[in-house]
């Protein structure tokens, strides 16, 4: 038994005995400034914005001209390579510029603004998502070592029973029936202890990650009285919690962008149905017509077989279908605020409904129960059901408080803002 207690001390070294050159003790506020400046993954999601403003440069740009030089090789008459004399040589020199017409130009930047607005909705949208599960592990993270700290108290209380009582054993002053059933009880604490703990290094392992952090450094949370003591959801109204979603979760501003862009170039493929316009200058120093021959040309393609009929019914097909999407969505959003504030409601009466004041009347309690089984007083099954009910008294309790600030935490993120920041 102390083999195992010993490996499990061990395996929780991490979380709970970290030395101060290894620990990096956090509050809320600094967790999430670390996280909007090292995260990697909105620092890779940021780049998409500059690239989508790089395209949007790109389309400004108008289209190069064209230079055509034309050089007579060889003169057969005058046996000469490369003549450059007007009698016996001819050079022709055409500049070209291409003209785009209906508006394409303009078009084409619009969809390419688009574009850039849709690569900040999905940062932004990152960001709201990242940080719902930065929020959300840090508090179960925070509870959780509370939880911790509850079983290392009872198992250290345990402990010491369990070899007072095998030194009574020893000396045959108790049964073994009794002796075994605090041993059981304490490999049982042991368990749900390994249990909780290696829940702790996942959060661990994920706040390492989120916060750009090595994860070999223990992560300490800090919570505040505001940060535990948030307002009740009972004044929040659900038409105002929907309103705010449309107005703050770029995820549904991402589809309406997208139907935007489908739009945009709806457009754009009609007017590519319009044929360019090319305008060409040409000089010809020896023309067949006169010397020095200075023309000046337009060129049009005939819209007579493709008038971009395919991609036109195309982007309408798209135009219709990511209307319909942006309206499924929407209403999506609006069923995820919904169930996130009644989850928040529900865990906000039980967290409330819980006496505060129970847990320590209790704690003084088990503490009697403890001196009175040891000098006898109550058997065994008394004592171990008083000790359970006030282990599982602290776990419920904790758990409940982390299910509250869950659920709070659930509904921001439905909503796409922070409801409860002061």
């Amino acid at each position: 038994m102390k083999i195992l207690l010993a490996s499990g001390a061990l395996f929780g070294l991490l979380v709970t005995r970290a030395t101060a050159g290894d620990t990096l003790t956090y509050t809320l506020p600094q967790a999430e400034a670390d996280f909007r400046r090292g995260n990697l993954q909105l620092i890779a999601a940021r780049m998409g914005i500059d690239e989508g403003q790089a395209y949007e440069y790109q389309t400004r740009l108008r289209n190069n001209p064209g230079v055509y030089i034309e050089q007579m090789p060889y003169n057969a008459h005058t046996k000469e390579f490369m003549p450059v004399r007007q009698a016996n040589s001819e050079q022709v020199v055409q500049f070209q510029q291409l003209l785009l017409l209906a508006g394409k130009r303009n078009r084409q930047l619009a969809v390419a603004r688009t574009g850039t607005a849709l690569a900040g909705d999905r940062y932004y949208d990152l960001i709201r998502t990242l940080s719902f599960q930065l929020r959300s592990t840090f508090y179960d993270l925070y509870f959780t070592r509370q939880a911790l700290t509850v079983y290392d108290q009872e198992i250290q209380t345990l402990e010491q029973t369990v070899d007072l009582y095998q030194q009574q054993f020893d000396k045959g002053n108790v049964p073994l029936k009794d002796l075994a059933r605090l041993k059981a009880y304490l490999f049982t604490l042991t368990t749900e202890r390994q249990l909780a703990l290696k829940r702790a290094i996942d959060d661990q392992a994920d706040l390492a990650v989120l916060l750009n952090q090595s994860p070999l450094q223990t992560i300490v949370p800090v919570l505040s009285e505001a940060d535990l003591n948030r307002p009740s959801v009972a004044g929040l109204k659900v038409d105002e919690l929907v309103k705010t979603a449309e107005e703050h979760r770029f995820d549904l501003k991402a589809f309406e962008d997208q139907a935007r862009q489908e739009q945009q170039n709806l457009a754009l493929q009609k007017a590519m149905a319009v044929p360019d316009l090319t305008v060409q200058a040409t000089y010809d120093r020896n023309a067949g017509y006169l010397p020095n021959y200075v023309g000046v040309g337009v060129g049009i393609n005939l819209p007579v077989f493709n008038r971009n009929q395919g991609n036109i019914q195309a982007a309408t097909i798209r135009t219709q279908s990511s209307r319909q999407a942006a309206g499924a969505y929407a209403l999506q959003v609006e069923s995820d605020v919904q169930k996130a504030y009644a989850k928040a409601q529900q865990a906000d009466r039980m967290a409330r409904t819980f006496d505060r004041r129970f847990n320590s009347d209790f704690s003084r309690l088990i503490q009697g129960v403890t001196l009175n089984y040891r000098k006898q007083n109550i058997d065994v099954v008394e004592f171990l059901d008083f000790f359970d009910s006030y282990k599982s008294s602290q776990i419920q309790f904790t758990q409940l408080q982390n299910d509250r600030q869950q659920s709070l935490e659930e509904l921001n993120y439905a909503v796409g803002a922070d409801l409860f920041r002061p």
